[in-house]
């Protein structure tokens, strides 16, 4: 009998490391989607079950509140639109493009300047008010400008005067042949927004902060809130359930 072909041996080592890959990467990327699955589902769950409260109304633990900001302090001047405000995000990106060993372009966006900036603030409704912690707080907030400039394609002039003077951001010559992409998102004063998180007594009033529940600010409405914590768990869940099969199929190949 004629011993076997290198080729197929190399076939056989190949497809055994394979095998060892899936065996070990499927469980572990199906635990970590599985905690992703369970964090997002504890956090979705515990939204439902919370009814918005009037913050005179509200109780020690979590809770989700409606009412309008407001600060003591001078307010922030978004940097593009120059409205009064808590919270701003101006993000410039620029695109770029990175070729592979086989030729294949691909396209990504990275971070040419980020500038964010908050306020402490209040949320105030008809029945009171409550002071927003915002030493761990995530925004979720509508766009109020988008703009993109490349070649042949300049930005506005305000924007480039914006770039020049406040981000010493030459707009002459290199960089407007670039693909770049601007995105400025503000929480205004007296805007009505929704507030998930745990609240807590303060003196006589209430601090609304990250704990049980995430302290969640958004102009979008609750119910956008409660949907895309709906829809990370779905997409974790079927994730964890991919991956989980993944390390069954490496197990598969080397039992045969």
């Amino acid at each position: 009998m004629n011993p076997p072909s290198p080729f197929i041996l190399l076939a056989v080592s190949g497809a055994t490391v394979v095998a060892y890959i899936l065996l070990i990467a499927g469980p572990l990327l199906a635990l970590l989607f599985f905690y992703l699955w369970r964090k997002a589902k504890r956090t979705r769950d515990l939204m439902t079950a919370t009814e918005t409260s009037p913050i005179g109304q509200l109780t020690e633990g979590p809770a989700e509140v409606r009412g309008r900001t407001a600060t003591s302090e001078e307010p922030l001047i978004s940097p593009w639109r120059q409205q009064p405000c808590v919270h701003y995000c101006f993000h410039v990106q620029q695109r770029r493009s990175s070729t592979n060993s086989k030729g294949h372009t691909s396209h990504h966006w990275v971070t040419y300047i980020k500038d964010e900036k908050t306020l402490p603030f209040l949320v105030k409704d008809e029945t009171g008010q409550a002071v927003v912690d915002s030493s761990k707080i995530k925004f979720v907030v509508n766009q109020d400008r988008f703009s993109r400039s490349g070649l042949m394609d300049d930005a506005d002039t305000d924007l480039q005067q914006l770039l020049e003077t406040r981000y010493n951001k030459k707009t002459e010559g290199w960089m407007f042949n670039k693909t770049l992409k601007y995105t400025e998102t503000a929480l205004e004063l007296d805007e009505e927004v929704y507030v998930f998180g745990d609240a807590s007594k303060l003196g006589g009033g209430w601090v609304l902060h990250d704990g049980e529940m995430p302290l969640i600010v958004s102009d979008k409405g609750g119910a956008a809130i409660e949907k895309s914590f709906s829809t990370r768990v779905v997409v974790f869940g079927v994730l964890a359930l991919v991956f989980a099969a993944v390390g069954c199929g490496g197990a598969y190949m080397l039992v045969n």
